[in-house]
Protein backbone atom coordinates (compact mmCIF):
# COMPACT_ATOMS: atom_id res chain seq x y z
CA UNK A 1 0.00 0.00 0.00
CA UNK A 2 1.41 3.37 -0.98
CA UNK A 3 2.00 5.85 1.73
CA UNK A 4 0.13 9.08 0.99
CA UNK A 5 2.30 12.12 0.45
CA UNK A 6 1.60 15.77 -0.27
CA UNK A 7 2.66 15.21 -3.86
CA UNK A 8 0.32 12.24 -4.28
CA UNK A 9 -2.51 14.18 -2.68
CA UNK A 10 -2.02 17.07 -5.08
CA UNK A 11 -1.92 14.63 -8.01
CA UNK A 12 -5.15 12.96 -6.86
CA UNK A 13 -6.83 16.31 -6.28
CA UNK A 14 -5.77 17.55 -9.72
CA UNK A 15 -7.12 14.40 -11.34
CA UNK A 16 -10.44 14.72 -9.52
CA UNK A 17 -10.81 18.39 -10.42
CA UNK A 18 -9.98 17.64 -14.05
CA UNK A 19 -12.62 14.92 -14.22
CA UNK A 20 -15.20 17.14 -12.55
CA UNK A 21 -14.43 19.93 -14.99
CA UNK A 22 -14.70 17.56 -17.94
CA UNK A 23 -18.01 16.21 -16.66
CA UNK A 24 -19.30 19.73 -16.10
CA UNK A 25 -18.25 20.72 -19.61
CA UNK A 26 -20.20 17.81 -21.05
CA UNK A 27 -23.16 18.52 -18.78
CA UNK A 28 -23.40 22.21 -19.57
CA UNK A 29 -22.23 22.06 -23.20
CA UNK A 30 -25.77 22.38 -24.56
CA UNK A 31 -26.31 25.48 -22.42
CA UNK A 32 -23.10 26.99 -23.79
CA UNK A 33 -24.45 26.45 -27.29
CA UNK A 34 -27.72 28.07 -26.23
CA UNK A 35 -25.96 31.18 -25.03
CA UNK A 36 -24.01 31.57 -28.27
CA UNK A 37 -26.78 30.90 -30.78
CA UNK A 38 -29.11 33.60 -31.99
CA UNK A 39 -32.76 33.42 -31.05
CA UNK A 40 -33.50 33.42 -34.80
CA UNK A 41 -31.40 30.30 -35.47
CA UNK A 42 -34.50 28.17 -34.96
CA UNK A 43 -36.17 29.85 -37.97
CA UNK A 44 -35.76 28.64 -41.56
CA UNK A 45 -33.19 30.33 -43.75
CA UNK A 46 -34.54 33.61 -45.15
CA UNK A 47 -33.29 32.88 -48.66
CA UNK A 48 -35.17 29.57 -48.61
CA UNK A 49 -38.31 31.32 -47.36
CA UNK A 50 -38.20 33.88 -50.18
CA UNK A 51 -37.65 31.16 -52.76
CA UNK A 52 -40.65 29.20 -51.49
CA UNK A 53 -42.82 32.32 -51.41
CA UNK A 54 -42.20 32.88 -55.12
CA UNK A 55 -44.21 29.76 -55.94
CA UNK A 56 -47.08 30.10 -53.48
CA UNK A 57 -50.45 30.56 -55.25
CA UNK A 58 -51.68 33.33 -52.94
CA UNK A 59 -48.59 35.44 -53.65
CA UNK A 60 -48.66 34.66 -57.36
CA UNK A 61 -52.30 35.75 -57.42
CA UNK A 62 -51.43 38.97 -55.60
CA UNK A 63 -48.61 39.53 -58.10
CA UNK A 64 -51.08 39.18 -60.95
CA UNK A 65 -53.23 41.73 -59.14
CA UNK A 66 -50.35 44.20 -59.47
CA UNK A 67 -50.24 43.66 -63.23
CA UNK A 68 -54.01 44.03 -63.39
CA UNK A 69 -53.85 47.32 -61.50
CA UNK A 70 -51.21 48.55 -63.93
CA UNK A 71 -53.43 47.73 -66.90
CA UNK A 72 -56.36 49.39 -65.17
CA UNK A 73 -54.28 52.52 -64.68
CA UNK A 74 -53.42 52.66 -68.37
CA UNK A 75 -57.06 52.19 -69.28
CA UNK A 76 -58.11 55.06 -67.02
CA UNK A 77 -55.39 57.25 -68.49
CA UNK A 78 -56.66 56.49 -72.01
CA UNK A 79 -60.30 56.98 -71.03
CA UNK A 80 -63.40 54.92 -71.71
CA UNK A 81 -64.54 56.82 -74.80
CA UNK A 82 -63.80 55.85 -78.40
CA UNK A 83 -64.21 57.40 -81.81
CA UNK A 84 -67.37 56.53 -83.71
CA UNK A 85 -67.58 56.75 -87.50
CA UNK A 86 -70.88 56.81 -89.38
CA UNK A 87 -71.29 56.48 -93.12
CA UNK A 88 -74.57 56.89 -94.92
CA UNK A 89 -75.63 56.41 -98.54
CA UNK A 90 -78.87 58.01 -99.72
CA UNK A 91 -80.88 58.15 -102.94
CA UNK A 92 -82.99 61.27 -103.42
CA UNK A 93 -85.84 61.68 -105.92
CA UNK A 94 -87.58 64.98 -106.61
CA UNK A 95 -90.96 65.73 -108.15
CA UNK A 96 -89.44 66.19 -111.56
CA UNK A 97 -88.20 62.62 -111.53
CA UNK A 98 -84.59 63.46 -110.99
CA UNK A 99 -82.58 61.01 -108.92
CA UNK A 100 -79.47 61.84 -107.01
CA UNK A 101 -76.83 59.83 -105.12
CA UNK A 102 -75.83 61.33 -101.78
CA UNK A 103 -73.18 60.37 -99.26
CA UNK A 104 -72.77 61.32 -95.60
CA UNK A 105 -69.88 60.83 -93.19
CA UNK A 106 -69.87 61.56 -89.41
CA UNK A 107 -66.99 61.24 -86.93
CA UNK A 108 -67.75 61.80 -83.25
CA UNK A 109 -66.36 61.09 -79.82
CA UNK A 110 -67.39 61.87 -76.23
CA UNK A 111 -64.84 63.90 -74.27
CA UNK A 112 -64.08 64.17 -70.55
CA UNK A 113 -64.28 67.68 -69.22
CA UNK A 114 -64.26 69.56 -65.90
CA UNK A 115 -61.13 67.73 -64.73
CA UNK A 116 -62.50 64.24 -65.16
CA UNK A 117 -59.38 63.02 -66.96
CA UNK A 118 -57.20 64.12 -64.04
CA UNK A 119 -59.55 62.35 -61.62
CA UNK A 120 -59.29 59.16 -63.68
CA UNK A 121 -55.49 59.34 -63.66
CA UNK A 122 -55.48 59.83 -59.88
CA UNK A 123 -57.88 56.91 -59.52
CA UNK A 124 -55.61 54.66 -61.60
CA UNK A 125 -52.53 55.60 -59.59
CA UNK A 126 -54.38 54.95 -56.34
CA UNK A 127 -55.53 51.58 -57.68
CA UNK A 128 -51.89 50.61 -58.22
CA UNK A 129 -51.14 51.68 -54.65
CA UNK A 130 -54.00 49.51 -53.37
CA UNK A 131 -52.63 46.52 -55.30
CA UNK A 132 -49.13 47.11 -53.94
CA UNK A 133 -50.43 47.32 -50.38
CA UNK A 134 -52.53 44.22 -50.98
CA UNK A 135 -49.50 42.28 -52.20
CA UNK A 136 -47.47 43.41 -49.20
CA UNK A 137 -50.30 42.41 -46.87
CA UNK A 138 -50.56 38.94 -48.43
CA UNK A 139 -46.78 38.55 -48.06
CA UNK A 140 -46.93 39.51 -44.39
CA UNK A 141 -49.91 37.28 -43.61
CA UNK A 142 -48.18 34.38 -45.38
CA UNK A 143 -45.09 35.04 -43.27
CA UNK A 144 -47.22 34.99 -40.12
CA UNK A 145 -48.83 31.71 -41.12
CA UNK A 146 -45.46 30.14 -41.91
CA UNK A 147 -44.01 31.29 -38.61
CA UNK A 148 -46.93 29.86 -36.63
CA UNK A 149 -46.91 26.51 -38.41
CA UNK A 150 -43.11 26.37 -38.19
CA UNK A 151 -43.10 26.83 -34.42
CA UNK A 152 -45.92 24.30 -34.12
CA UNK A 153 -43.65 21.77 -35.82
CA UNK A 154 -40.67 22.79 -33.67
CA UNK A 155 -42.78 22.34 -30.53
CA UNK A 156 -43.86 18.85 -31.57
CA UNK A 157 -40.31 17.90 -32.53
CA UNK A 158 -39.00 19.13 -29.18
CA UNK A 159 -41.71 17.12 -27.39
CA UNK A 160 -40.69 13.97 -29.28
CA UNK A 161 -37.05 14.52 -28.41
CA UNK A 162 -37.87 15.07 -24.73
CA UNK A 163 -40.12 12.01 -24.52
CA UNK A 164 -37.44 9.83 -26.11
CA UNK A 165 -35.08 10.92 -23.37
CA UNK A 166 -37.81 10.22 -20.81
CA UNK A 167 -38.28 6.71 -22.21
CA UNK A 168 -34.57 6.04 -21.68
CA UNK A 169 -34.74 7.29 -18.10
CA UNK A 170 -37.86 5.25 -17.38
CA UNK A 171 -36.18 2.18 -18.87
CA UNK A 172 -33.31 2.72 -16.46
CA UNK A 173 -35.73 2.94 -13.55
CA UNK A 174 -37.51 -0.20 -14.78
CA UNK A 175 -34.17 -2.04 -14.98
CA UNK A 176 -33.37 -0.99 -11.40
CA UNK A 177 -36.75 -2.28 -10.22
CA UNK A 178 -36.20 -5.57 -12.07
CA UNK A 179 -32.80 -6.07 -10.44
CA UNK A 180 -34.17 -5.33 -7.00
CA UNK A 181 -37.03 -7.78 -7.45
CA UNK A 182 -34.64 -10.48 -8.61
CA UNK A 183 -32.39 -9.77 -5.65
CA UNK A 184 -35.36 -10.01 -3.31
CA UNK A 185 -35.01 -6.41 -2.16
CA UNK A 186 -38.37 -5.30 -3.57
CA UNK A 187 -41.85 -6.65 -4.10
CA UNK A 188 -43.18 -7.71 -7.49
CA UNK A 189 -45.62 -4.77 -7.65
CA UNK A 190 -42.68 -2.32 -7.83
CA UNK A 191 -41.55 -3.83 -11.12
CA UNK A 192 -45.13 -3.78 -12.37
CA UNK A 193 -45.39 -0.09 -11.42
CA UNK A 194 -42.17 0.67 -13.29
CA UNK A 195 -43.36 -1.27 -16.35
CA UNK A 196 -46.70 0.56 -16.30
CA UNK A 197 -44.96 3.93 -16.21
CA UNK A 198 -42.69 2.83 -19.05
CA UNK A 199 -45.68 1.89 -21.18
CA UNK A 200 -47.36 5.20 -20.36
CA UNK A 201 -44.32 7.20 -21.47
CA UNK A 202 -44.00 5.13 -24.63
CA UNK A 203 -47.64 5.86 -25.40
CA UNK A 204 -47.03 9.58 -24.91
CA UNK A 205 -44.07 9.31 -27.28
CA UNK A 206 -46.19 7.57 -29.91
CA UNK A 207 -48.85 10.28 -29.72
CA UNK A 208 -46.20 13.01 -29.92
CA UNK A 209 -44.65 11.37 -32.99
CA UNK A 210 -48.05 11.35 -34.68
CA UNK A 211 -48.54 15.05 -33.92
CA UNK A 212 -45.04 15.76 -35.19
CA UNK A 213 -45.72 13.94 -38.44
CA UNK A 214 -48.95 15.89 -38.92
CA UNK A 215 -47.20 19.23 -38.26
CA UNK A 216 -44.44 18.35 -40.75
CA UNK A 217 -47.02 17.31 -43.36
CA UNK A 218 -48.72 20.69 -42.98
CA UNK A 219 -45.41 22.44 -43.65
CA UNK A 220 -44.72 20.24 -46.66
CA UNK A 221 -48.18 20.85 -48.12
CA UNK A 222 -48.34 24.60 -47.54
CA UNK A 223 -44.70 25.45 -48.30
CA UNK A 224 -43.33 22.98 -50.87
CA UNK A 225 -39.55 22.86 -50.98
CA UNK A 226 -39.00 24.47 -47.58
CA UNK A 227 -36.45 22.53 -45.47
CA UNK A 228 -38.10 21.05 -42.40
CA UNK A 229 -37.05 22.07 -38.87
CA UNK A 230 -34.30 19.88 -37.49
CA UNK A 231 -33.31 21.86 -34.39
CA UNK A 232 -33.03 19.65 -31.31
CA UNK A 233 -31.14 22.04 -29.03
CA UNK A 234 -33.27 25.16 -28.82
CA UNK A 235 -31.60 28.58 -28.74
CA UNK A 236 -31.98 30.69 -25.64
CA UNK A 237 -34.87 33.18 -25.81
CA UNK A 238 -34.08 36.87 -25.76
CA UNK A 239 -35.94 39.81 -24.32
CA UNK A 240 -36.30 42.91 -26.46
CA UNK A 241 -34.31 45.86 -25.20
CA UNK A 242 -36.36 48.59 -26.86
CA UNK A 243 -39.17 50.33 -25.07
CA UNK A 244 -42.79 49.58 -25.85
CA UNK A 245 -43.17 52.96 -27.56
CA UNK A 246 -40.28 52.22 -29.92
CA UNK A 247 -41.72 48.83 -30.83
CA UNK A 248 -45.16 50.35 -31.31
CA UNK A 249 -43.73 52.98 -33.65
CA UNK A 250 -41.86 50.39 -35.70
CA UNK A 251 -44.90 48.14 -36.04
CA UNK A 252 -47.37 50.90 -36.83
CA UNK A 253 -45.04 52.92 -39.07
CA UNK A 254 -45.04 50.31 -41.85
CA UNK A 255 -48.04 48.11 -41.22
CA UNK A 256 -49.28 46.56 -44.45
CA UNK A 257 -52.77 45.80 -43.19
CA UNK A 258 -53.24 49.39 -42.09
CA UNK A 259 -51.69 50.75 -45.28
CA UNK A 260 -54.05 48.60 -47.33
CA UNK A 261 -57.09 49.92 -45.45
CA UNK A 262 -55.84 53.49 -45.87
CA UNK A 263 -55.27 53.01 -49.60
CA UNK A 264 -58.71 51.43 -50.05
CA UNK A 265 -60.39 54.29 -48.17
CA UNK A 266 -58.56 56.84 -50.30
CA UNK A 267 -59.47 54.91 -53.46
CA UNK A 268 -63.16 54.87 -52.54
CA UNK A 269 -63.06 58.60 -51.79
CA UNK A 270 -61.52 59.28 -55.20
CA UNK A 271 -64.08 57.05 -56.83
CA UNK A 272 -66.91 58.89 -55.08
CA UNK A 273 -65.48 62.20 -56.26
CA UNK A 274 -65.23 60.84 -59.79
CA UNK A 275 -68.85 59.68 -59.77
CA UNK A 276 -69.90 63.03 -58.31
CA UNK A 277 -68.32 64.79 -61.27
CA UNK A 278 -70.58 62.77 -63.58
CA UNK A 279 -73.59 64.76 -62.43
CA UNK A 280 -72.62 67.00 -65.36
CA UNK A 281 -72.67 64.61 -68.36
CA UNK A 282 -69.84 64.53 -70.84
CA UNK A 283 -70.63 66.01 -74.29
CA UNK A 284 -70.15 64.20 -77.56
CA UNK A 285 -68.30 66.25 -80.18
CA UNK A 286 -68.41 65.41 -83.85
CA UNK A 287 -67.75 66.57 -87.35
CA UNK A 288 -69.90 65.73 -90.36
CA UNK A 289 -69.44 65.93 -94.07
CA UNK A 290 -71.95 65.15 -96.84
CA UNK A 291 -72.41 65.35 -100.61
CA UNK A 292 -75.93 66.02 -101.83
CA UNK A 293 -77.55 66.08 -105.28
CA UNK A 294 -74.69 64.12 -106.87
CA UNK A 295 -72.12 66.48 -105.39
CA UNK A 296 -73.86 69.68 -106.40
CA UNK A 297 -74.04 70.56 -102.72
CA UNK A 298 -71.29 69.87 -100.25
CA UNK A 299 -71.86 70.25 -96.54
CA UNK A 300 -69.32 70.33 -93.73
CA UNK A 301 -70.38 70.90 -90.12
CA UNK A 302 -69.73 70.44 -86.43
CA UNK A 303 -72.04 68.83 -83.86
CA UNK A 304 -72.29 68.61 -80.10
CA UNK A 305 -74.70 66.53 -78.04
CA UNK A 306 -75.20 66.45 -74.28
CA UNK A 307 -77.39 63.86 -72.53
CA UNK A 308 -79.83 64.90 -69.84
CA UNK A 309 -78.86 63.37 -66.46
CA UNK A 310 -81.42 61.01 -65.02
CA UNK A 311 -82.16 59.34 -61.71
CA UNK A 312 -79.57 56.59 -62.31
CA UNK A 313 -76.71 59.07 -62.01
CA UNK A 314 -78.04 60.37 -58.72
CA UNK A 315 -78.40 56.86 -57.31
CA UNK A 316 -74.90 55.96 -58.43
CA UNK A 317 -73.50 59.00 -56.63
CA UNK A 318 -75.29 57.93 -53.45
CA UNK A 319 -73.89 54.41 -53.74
CA UNK A 320 -70.35 55.70 -54.26
CA UNK A 321 -70.60 57.92 -51.19
CA UNK A 322 -71.84 55.00 -49.08
CA UNK A 323 -68.96 52.83 -50.29
CA UNK A 324 -66.52 55.58 -49.30
CA UNK A 325 -68.10 55.76 -45.83
CA UNK A 326 -67.85 52.01 -45.44
CA UNK A 327 -64.16 52.10 -46.37
CA UNK A 328 -63.52 54.82 -43.78
CA UNK A 329 -65.31 52.78 -41.11
CA UNK A 330 -63.24 49.75 -42.06
CA UNK A 331 -60.10 51.89 -41.75
CA UNK A 332 -61.03 52.83 -38.19
CA UNK A 333 -61.70 49.20 -37.38
CA UNK A 334 -58.38 48.05 -38.86
CA UNK A 335 -56.51 50.78 -37.00
CA UNK A 336 -57.94 49.58 -33.68
CA UNK A 337 -57.24 45.95 -34.56
CA UNK A 338 -53.63 46.64 -35.58
CA UNK A 339 -52.98 48.74 -32.47
CA UNK A 340 -54.30 46.03 -30.15
CA UNK A 341 -52.34 43.34 -32.02
CA UNK A 342 -49.13 45.37 -31.71
CA UNK A 343 -49.67 45.91 -28.00
CA UNK A 344 -50.33 42.19 -27.56
CA UNK A 345 -47.18 41.23 -29.48
CA UNK A 346 -45.05 43.49 -27.28
CA UNK A 347 -46.66 42.20 -24.07
CA UNK A 348 -46.46 38.55 -25.21
CA UNK A 349 -42.72 38.78 -25.69
CA UNK A 350 -42.19 39.99 -22.13
CA UNK A 351 -44.75 37.61 -20.64
CA UNK A 352 -43.46 34.50 -22.42
CA UNK A 353 -39.87 35.34 -21.54
CA UNK A 354 -40.69 35.69 -17.83
CA UNK A 355 -42.77 32.50 -17.94
CA UNK A 356 -39.90 30.59 -19.53
CA UNK A 357 -37.44 31.75 -16.87
CA UNK A 358 -39.75 30.56 -14.10
CA UNK A 359 -40.46 27.19 -15.70
CA UNK A 360 -36.81 26.66 -16.61
CA UNK A 361 -35.85 27.06 -12.96
CA UNK A 362 -38.62 24.65 -11.95
CA UNK A 363 -37.42 22.20 -14.57
CA UNK A 364 -33.89 22.12 -13.22
CA UNK A 365 -35.11 21.64 -9.65
CA UNK A 366 -37.52 18.83 -10.58
CA UNK A 367 -34.87 17.06 -12.65
CA UNK A 368 -32.39 17.16 -9.78
CA UNK A 369 -35.06 15.90 -7.40
CA UNK A 370 -36.04 13.06 -9.75
CA UNK A 371 -32.42 12.00 -10.18
CA UNK A 372 -31.82 12.01 -6.43
CA UNK A 373 -34.97 10.01 -5.76
CA UNK A 374 -34.08 7.48 -8.45
CA UNK A 375 -30.67 7.06 -6.82
CA UNK A 376 -32.33 6.72 -3.43
CA UNK A 377 -34.65 4.01 -4.79
CA UNK A 378 -31.67 2.19 -6.28
CA UNK A 379 -30.09 2.13 -2.82
CA UNK A 380 -33.33 0.91 -1.25
CA UNK A 381 -33.94 4.12 0.65
CA UNK A 382 -37.17 5.07 -1.13
CA UNK A 383 -40.36 3.46 -2.42
CA UNK A 384 -40.92 3.01 -6.15
CA UNK A 385 -44.03 5.21 -6.08
CA UNK A 386 -42.08 8.23 -4.87
CA UNK A 387 -39.44 7.76 -7.56
CA UNK A 388 -42.08 7.40 -10.28
CA UNK A 389 -44.00 10.45 -9.10
CA UNK A 390 -40.80 12.49 -9.09
CA UNK A 391 -40.05 11.34 -12.62
CA UNK A 392 -43.58 12.28 -13.76
CA UNK A 393 -43.24 15.70 -12.16
CA UNK A 394 -39.87 16.19 -13.86
CA UNK A 395 -41.37 15.23 -17.23
CA UNK A 396 -44.29 17.64 -16.83
CA UNK A 397 -41.92 20.43 -15.78
CA UNK A 398 -39.59 19.73 -18.72
CA UNK A 399 -42.43 19.72 -21.25
CA UNK A 400 -43.86 22.92 -19.80
CA UNK A 401 -40.41 24.55 -19.88
CA UNK A 402 -39.82 23.50 -23.50
CA UNK A 403 -43.25 24.80 -24.53
CA UNK A 404 -42.60 28.08 -22.72
CA UNK A 405 -39.18 28.35 -24.37
CA UNK A 406 -40.65 27.85 -27.82
CA UNK A 407 -43.44 30.33 -27.05
CA UNK A 408 -40.81 32.87 -26.00
CA UNK A 409 -38.84 32.28 -29.21
CA UNK A 410 -42.02 32.51 -31.27
CA UNK A 411 -43.18 35.75 -29.65
CA UNK A 412 -39.72 37.28 -30.08
CA UNK A 413 -39.67 36.31 -33.77
CA UNK A 414 -43.27 37.47 -34.28
CA UNK A 415 -42.43 40.85 -32.77
CA UNK A 416 -39.56 41.31 -35.21
CA UNK A 417 -41.69 40.05 -38.09
CA UNK A 418 -44.44 42.59 -37.39
CA UNK A 419 -41.78 45.30 -37.16
CA UNK A 420 -40.46 44.17 -40.60
CA UNK A 421 -37.01 43.40 -39.19
CA UNK A 422 -37.05 39.86 -40.59
CA UNK A 423 -38.57 38.36 -43.77
CA UNK A 424 -39.49 41.88 -44.90
CA UNK A 425 -40.82 42.43 -48.41
CA UNK A 426 -38.20 44.25 -50.46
Amino acid sequence: MLKPTAKNARSILTSVVTRIAASAALLFAPYAVLAQESAFSVLPNEAAVRKVFENLPQLRSAKIGLDLAGNQQKRLDAGYYEWTARIGLNRRSDQLGERYQEQEFNLERPVRWFGKAEKDRALGAKGVEVAQSGYADVWHETSRSLMKEWFDAVKERAAVNLLRQQVELTEQLNAIAEKRVKAGDAARYEQLSAQTELQRVRSLLQQAEQREELALQILKANYPGLPLPETIVLPQPQLNTWSGDVWMHKIMDDNHELELAQAEAAYMSLQAARVESDKVPDPTLGIRSSRERNGQEKIFGFSISIPFPGEARSLERGSAQLRAKMANEKLQQVQMKVTLAAQKAIADNQRHYANWQTLQSLRQQSQEQAQLMQTAYKLGELAIGDALNARKTALDAAMAADAAQIDALASYARLHLDAHLIWALD
